[in-house]
């Protein structure tokens, strides 16, 4: 729907949502401001409760745990008063000024506190990243969704508490399992678990990709669109060829061959791939469903040639997994080396083929990351690439003129609400005047951090 079609009453209708969802906003936040006065006052301790809490459940018929959320908010974002009497800001005031103004809800107020709660157990992080974190944080709140800003979070985690919690160990496959029930009317009921990262992370990518909408006319749900595709993956297996069907190989030459590669490549960091022999034509077989390993290394870190590093490997999806896993799904990955600038913009790709529409779109996706829209946690291989200058009016297939949109949001983008510019090498989204009356322009693509964001002016 183009916005020329709105009139009065739909504007009329809009504004009033958009000023409505701010008053309800505010009246949280003062919600919090009493409950914050009661526990300043101790009303609690003169009407015989417990706590603040226990007499909120009393006094507004609410359940113990909105009570004590309550409590904890309101100790996080209203002002506070010392010993001594003296007035003190509130433990989030970045938060707490948004939160006020209507400009955030209780989702993400929840996220804002959960990842300002884990920074306070990072060891000697500065006191000024912590509250640039927190203003930042609450900053991008007042422009993304929920799944945006813990988006945010995350890469805020990852910057600024790098270590973390460690991600699982490679051999956490040990209690995968798959159950089948066959019911006497051959119907087949099954359930299952996969707990290593890597292979769940595989999986899912199958399944989406088969699961993908066959056309504008496929109104099949997404639950029947999986189970579809992973018949036809079965299917493929048992063609001839699949792997189902091969029986050539025998149990004592894959014995050997484990053995082999085992003896080889143990005591490398990263083991050389394995690689098919070669034929009577001296050409290699491929074989089927490698994985595609991406290195990214900063260019700072190349050049102080760094060799012993702690860290984890990242999943397309932002999961972190063992750097044992890394090293096992090393020993057979097609390896693209990527080197990045001091802005992670994309400097040199390394390419397994000729082809520029495979380095391009490697770069798009550790660019982007998924879907560049802003709050759209896609990840990129349901993602298309976009020209932000359209390829018919003369725009190249460059990245510095592409992003990655999953089919939902590249619809929306082609409807003509959103309008999409490159600054500085990376996309920036202007909302139509339905979601911001401002336009003022959003940063799209992977949450980078610490970089403040460019200065853009606002569409008229």
């Amino acid at each position: 729907m183009s916005e020329r079609v709105f009139g009065s009453v739909e504007r009329d209708a809009i504004e009033r949502a958009r000023t409505g969802e701010i008053t309800r906003r505010r009246e949280d936040y003062a919600r919090l401001e009493q409950v914050a006065a009661l526990e300043e006052l101790r009303v609690a301790e003169m009407t015989g409760d417990r706590s603040t809490g226990r007499l909120l459940e009393e006094l507004w018929r609410i359940g113990a745990v909105e009570a004590k959320r309550l409590v904890a908010e309101a100790a996080d974002l209203c002002p506070r008063s010392s010993l001594i009497g003296e007035a003190l800001p509130a433990r989030l005031p970045a938060t707490a000024a948004a939160a006020k103004g209507g400009l955030v809800g209780p989702a993400h107020v929840a996220i804002i506190r959960t990842t300002m709660r884990r920074l306070d157990r990072v060891e000697g992080l500065p006191l000024e990243e912590w509250v640039e974190a927190e203003r930042r944080l609450a900053d991008d709140a007042t422009r993304l969704g929920p799944k945006g800003l813990q988006a945010v979070a995350d890469r805020l985690l990852a910057y600024l508490d790098p270590d973390g919690e460690e991600p699982a160990e490679e051999n956490a496959g040990r209690d995968d399992e798959l159950l089948f029930t066959r019911r006497k009317n051959g119907v087949l009921h099954f359930r299952g678990r996969m707990s290593d990262p890597v292979d769940a992370e595989a999986f899912g990518s199958v399944v989406d990709d088969l699961a993908a909408p066959c056309g504008p006319e496929d109104t099949r749900e997404l639950a029947l669109r999986r189970i579809e595709g992973l018949k036809d993956l079965v299917g493929a297996a048992r063609r001839p060829g699949g792997v189902a069907a091969d029986t050539d190989r025998s149990a004592d030459e894959h014995g050997a061959a484990d053995e082999s590669d085992e003896a080889d490549g143990s005591e490398a960091l990263i083991p050389a791939p394995r690689q098919s022999e070669p034929t009577a034509t001296g050409r290699r077989v491929e074989r089927p469903g490698r994985a595609l390993l991406t290195i990214t290394i900063d260019h700072r870190w190349l050049r102080g040639a760094l060799t012993e590093r702690g860290g984890y490997g990242v999943l397309e999806s932002g999961l972190r997994v063992h750097p044992g896993t890394v090293r096992r799904w090393a020993c057979d990955a097609e390896i693209v080396p990527v080197v990045l600038g001091s802005k992670s913009e994309p400097l040199d790709v390394g390419r397994l083929q000729r082809t520029a529409p495979d380095a391009i779109r490697r770069a798009l996706n550790l660019r982007d990351g998924g879907c560049a829209f802003p709050g759209c946690t896609r990840p990129p291989r349901r993602c298309q690439a976009h020209h932000v200058q359209e390829w018919i009016d003369h725009g190249p297939t460059a990245i510095d003129n592409m992003c990655l949109l999953c089919r939902y949001h590249h619809q929306v983008i082609h409807h003509g609400h959103w309008t999409i510019q490159m600054i500085d090498g990376l996309p920036w989204f202007t909302p139509p005047w339905i979601i911001d009356p401002e336009r003022q322009p959003r940063p799209g693509g992977r949450p980078r951090v610490p970089d403040p964001p460019p200065e853009v002016s606002a569409r008229p």
